[in-house]
């Protein structure tokens, strides 16, 4: 991973961390469903992320970076 990667992780776990992740995607009118289905994961995956009991590991932050349109700077 380069390091634009690892800073888009890092955004995406604040996200996460800080309760925003939802918001966000409540922004873009998007399902738990369609979240995970871009991302390749369960939507009680998500939901746990969303909640903050969970945080997405590498690959997945990246790809809910994607999805989410997340850059570095956006927390």
């Amino acid at each position: 991973m380069d390091p634009e990667d690892l800073r888009r992780i890092s955004e995406v776990r604040a996200l996460v961390a800080n309760g925003k992740a939802r918001e966000q995607r409540e922004n873009r009118r998007l399902t738990l469903r369609e979240i995970a289905d871009a991302i390749g994961t369960s939507p009680s995956t998500v939901y746990r992320w969303e909640q903050g009991t969970s945080s997405p590991r590498g690959a997945a932050a990246l790809r809910l970076a994607e999805v989410l349109e997340i850059t570095a700077g956006a927390a």
